[in-house]
């Protein structure tokens, strides 16, 4: 499932940016629309108070002008549409690579894997990562030195570890690290 072209996460980002492009082509139609309906001002003649064809033109406009909102407003839920495509395609990115590297241990990390001071990168939510250094191993967990002196120490479970570096050394794999 390392494929990104299969995950469900893919195909719901491929069906974000199908309907952001579907909303951009449909804003582009409104303001193509909403021009031609400006198109009876397009000489610069001002509405005439008084004349035969202020009524008329006066409701030309507010069409025109009506049109031209709803353009706007298409474009906006275009945007907003192109915006969740982009997170919904790196969201799937991140997910993927997190299992491709999840996907090729032999075993899983466990207590013997890790000392006081390794450096770790953990798996943060679903797709976030982050770094940590180890300040105690635990039977079940490791206390992560958050920064903040002890107050803000997180704790992860070994499932959650994505690769350890000790000595300048950074496995993905936890049964490469047996023979160190």
């Amino acid at each position: 499932m390392s494929d990104t072209s299969e995950s469900p996460e893919s195909r719901k980002a491929e069906r974000l940016q199908q309907r952001a492009d579907r909303l951009t082509e449909t804003a582009d139609q409104a303001s193509e629309r909403a021009s031609a309906m400006y198109g009876r001002f397009a000489g610069g003649q001002p509405l005439l108070r008084g004349h035969h064809s202020y009524r008329s033109a006066r409701r030309d406009k507010n069409r025109a002008d009506a049109a031209s909102d709803r353009a706007i407003d298409a474009y906006k839920a275009a945007e907003q549409a192109q915006d969740k495509a982009k997170w919904a395609k790196a969201h799937a990115a991140a997910k993927a690579e997190i299992a491709a590297v999840t996907s090729t241990r032999e075993r899983p990390w466990g207590q013997s894997d890790f000392q006081v001071g390794d450096i770790v990168a953990v798996r943060v939510f679903e797709t976030g990562t982050s770094t940590y250094r180890v300040k105690r191993v635990n039977k079940k967990t490791l206390t992560l030195d958050g920064g903040g002196g002890g107050w803000d120490d997180p704790k992860r479970e070994y499932s959650r570890v994505l690769s350890r570096t000790r000595s300048g050394v950074t496995i993905t794999n936890p049964a490469d690290g047996d023979t160190t």
